[in-house]
């Protein structure tokens, strides 16, 4: 097994420790589409040992140019299982668990309880606030990410010591950031490429987390026309409904 991981385990950053740490750690990534699909490859890749997929989409042709965890032979399959079946084919070291669900706010917290960090991969607002809202109950580590055309976001999220979502993206204000759209316009496109780079970004800092490395404060920007990746300063809400010192009085 550490022959697998050798030249990450030689990273002073990780070592064996870190290694160990990896293989008992337990990641659930909702969404097993575009920002998924790199983002669970690279996190059965580092080793991380339990890995649930909540996903109940069904492929279509029209996913594969940015979904490429999925294949043309998977078209009309769900989602979840077609990306447990390539991660037990690339590592069948680790655990997967697929589950087909829509996630809402009946049974969000049933879903994530018991996992170490949460991996938002969805592509709208409505359930990007009900994982901000469990996390933040649960002190639950979440990494948040969005993509359209040739730029995305990421930003991670730790109950306590960062700015969440809702902070960054106030949910009854219309949201003008590119991927974090309160209303997507119908049919905008979106570059695989910019999915990939978004996606390996969230794996990154999903596991830096798990290794419990420093975390920065940051909303980064990605732009690939311009090949930039912007940090940008979150702030963090007083009196944000969500995470705010009088969240209680709601």
């Amino acid at each position: 097994m550490n022959r697998r991981y050798e030249k990450q385990i030689i990273l002073p950053e990780v070592g064996e420790a870190g290694q160990e740490r990896l293989m008992h750690a337990k990641v659930v990534v909702v969404g097993a589409g575009g920002l998924g699909s790199p983002a669970l490859y690279y996190l059965a890749a580092a080793g991380v040992g339990t890995i649930r997929i909540i996903d109940c989409d069904i492929v279509d042709v029209t996913n594969l140019n940015r979904q490429f965890i999925h294949f043309e032979n998977d078209i009309g399959r769900e989602k979840q299982q077609s990306a447990k079946e390539k991660l037990l084919g690339f590592n069948k070291n680790i655990h997967i668990d697929a589950v087909c669900a829509r996630l809402d706010k009946n049974n969000a917290s049933e879903l994530l309880t018991g996992f170490d960090i949460v991996v938002s991969c969805v592509d709208n607002n409505e359930t990007r606030y009900i994982l901000n809202s469990v996390c933040v109950k649960s002190k639950t580590p979440l990494i948040n990410g969005g993509v359209e055309g040739f730029s995305g976001y990421v930003m991670v999220m730790k109950p306590g010591e960062t700015p969440c979502f809702q902070c960054i993206f106030p949910e009854n204000e219309e949201c003008l950031f590119i991927g974090a759209r309160n209303k997507p316009e119908e049919g905008c496109g979106i570059l695989g490429a910019s999915a990939g780079v978004a996606g390996s970004l969230m794996a990154a800092e999903t596991i830096k987390v798990l290794l419990e490395m420093q975390i920065n404060p940051y909303l980064y920007y990605i732009d690939l026309i311009s090949t930039q990746l912007v940090p940008i300063d979150a702030i963090k809400m007083e009196n944000c409904p969500a995470c705010g010192k009088h969240k209680e009085l709601r």
